[in-house]
């Protein structure tokens, strides 16, 4: 596997966005290296990332943009990412954790949970913890959340899935990463590393198209699909904000990522078997 060079003098912190070739993702980036920031794409496709990367170089005039394949379906792919950030030995500023999937039909990973959740989920939250050590004072971790959240609750077996549903295990897995991001925010608050998550809406992309299920969503909440462009917004918002703990949407909103809480037992049971399964692949203190 051959992944971009180093840069010869790398002196600003890297923002790290996963899934940086998919609409958001791409978007993102964009802004980011328009910014003159030290964008590192994150993603499965390492050809499609370098293709955009050079790109990006040469639209955005920013010479530092750099890619690393990540596959976020096991934890061991996610531990050799990590191994290949560390040997460019640059800090990070913002880990963009934009990636995930929908899958329609389940599969289980080869970590033995439905691929889904370990996608959008667990591999997301050993992905930033196992970058904590590289994000600089001051650094931020943004998690992607989804409207779906609103829809569903946490099943007592949870991370494991009894009956997958594609939208239900979606749902259920952006929940999780919600819940667990009130977590984060609080134990990262003495390090000054903020933790918030980012509401981008119901945007019209390839994937959301797909499913008539978000498009009733979106009549529920009597708002017309968005285009990507907007959606971005809230990332930008996040990335600026010095707050942690909150869940960005739209130009202006922001809200208490504490108000997803409603019931304190799932809360505490889903961290504690979180922690548990992450930290089997965690280095040793």
């Amino acid at each position: 596997m051959s992944d971009n060079k180093n840069l010869d003098s790398p002196v600003q912190p890297l923002y790290v966005v996963t899934g940086a070739t998919d609409s958001m993702g791409s978007l993102i980036a964009r802004r980011l290296a328009e910014q003159g920031k030290a964008v590192l794409l994150a993603c499965r496709d390492l050809e499609k990332a370098q293709n955009y990367a050079a790109q990006l170089q040469v639209q955005t005039r920013n010479a530092d943009i750099q890619c690393l394949q990540l596959d976020l379906s096991s934890f061991d792919m996610v531990k050799d990412f990590i191994e290949r950030l560390k040997a460019l030995n640059r800090p990070i500023a913002a880990l963009v954790n934009n990636a995930g999937t929908l899958p329609r039909h389940s599969r289980i990973s080869p970590d033995g949970f439905e691929h889904t959740i370990q996608v959008n989920f667990l591999s997301t939250v050993l992905l930033s913890m196992l970058a904590l050590p590289m994000i600089v004072e001051g650094g931020r971790i943004i998690m992607s959340t989804s409207i779906s959240r609103r829809f569903v609750s946490l099943p007592y077996e949870f991370p494991a899935v009894a009956h997958f549903t594609q939208i239900g295990a979606y749902a259920q897995a952006k929940l999780a990463l919600t819940l667990f991001s009130i977590y984060m925010s609080t134990t990262l608050k003495s390090r000054h590393v903020s933790v918030n998550c980012v509401n981008p809406g119901i945007i019209n992309t390839g994937v959301v198209a797909l499913h008539r299920w978000l498009d009733r969503a979106a009549d529920y909440i009597v708002n017309p699909l968005h285009d990507p462009q907007a959606g971005v917004v809230p990332t930008m918002r996040a990335l600026e904000s010095s707050d942690t703990g909150f869940i960005f949407e739209g130009s202006n909103g922001q809200i208490k990522t504490s108000t997803m809480l409603k019931n304190r037992d799932v809360f505490i049971k889903l961290c504690n078997d979180t922690m548990r399964i992450i930290k089997k692949h965690l280095p040793e203190k």
